[in-house]
Parts: structure tokens; C-alpha cells; sequence
């Protein structure tokens, strides 16, 4: 069991995603390559970075001042909620509109206009319900804005 977002979580979720066909082949069909940042709503910086290549992720690993094609952040518990009881489509719509799910970086209605990046994207909250996760938010892991 790891913390969210930890290098090990991040990797474990990268062997769930990997071993996934679905969301490889959306992605790549759409010729997606990213770095995308997981972390908490009152942080400087996310936690957790996944380099998707192909629609597959090349690395796993914690947020190292790298450049971000998407920067996705919520509160602990909101995660939380996610990763126990899903986030489908319509769900998707609400924690978006009220600022549940916040896209600091990257262009959350090209998600929602495009099927295929939108059935990856919901699947990837699948795929992280796997990963066995401590919820716990530690100062050395994040740091609060001011």
C-alpha cells in the first residue's frame, strides 16, 4: 500500500495502464502524448507524473519541475471518493463545473468533445481504483500555497 501519488503508486498505476488495452488504443488512435501531473487542489505542484507516449506510459515517477501537457488536481478526499466510486461521464460534467476537478494545465473540453479521450480519461479513474492507496497527504509531499 502506497501513498497517493508516491513514485510507488505512480508506477503500480503505470503497470495497470500498460497491461490495459482499452485505454492504449484510444489514446493512440488519437495520437496522445502527454505529461500529465496528479496532485491536491492547494499545492504549489502536483505530486505524481505519467509521460504517456503512444497511449502508453514510458515513465512513472514524482513531479520534478517538469513542463505539464495536463495538470489535474482535487482535494484528498475528492480523489478519494473517485478512486472507491468511480467518475463516469455525467459525474465528469458536475466535478467540473464545480471546480471539484481542477485542470490547471491542459484543456479539459477537448476531453469532453472528444469520445475517445473521454472513454480513456474515465477509464484511467478505473485503473487507479486498483492501485492499492493511502490516503494521506504529508507535508513532504506537498506545499500549500500561500
Amino acid at each position: 500500500m502506497s501513498n497517493l501519488f508516491s513514485e510507488t503508486w505512480m508506477k503500480e498505476f503505470a503497470t495497470f495502464w500498460n497491461a490495459d488495452k482499452e485505454i492504449a488504443q484510444n489514446l493512440n488512435g488519437q495520437r496522445f502524448n502527454a505529461k500529465v501531473g496528479y496532485g491536491f487542489l492547494n499545492a504549489n505542484h502536483p505530486i505524481g507524473l505519467l509521460v504517456i507516449l503512444h497511449g502508453k506510459v514510458k515513465d512513472a515517477e514524482l513531479y520534478r519541475g517538469q513542463n505539464l501537457d495536463w495538470d489535474l488536481r482535487a482535494d484528498i478526499e475528492d480523489w478519494q471518493s473517485w478512486l472507491r466510486e468511480g467518475l463516469g461521464l455525467a459525474r465528469l460534467g458536475f466535478v467540473v463545473a464545480h471546480e471539484k476537478l481542477q485542470f490547471q494545465t491542459g484543456d479539459y473540453r477537448k476531453i469532453l468533445r472528444t469520445p475517445r479521450l473521454a472513454t480513456a480519461f474515465l477509464r484511467s479513474f478505473d485503473l487507479m481504483s486498483k492501485v492499492t492507496t493511502k490516503f494521506v497527504v504529508s507535508p513532504e509531499n506537498i506545499l500549500l500555497k500561500n
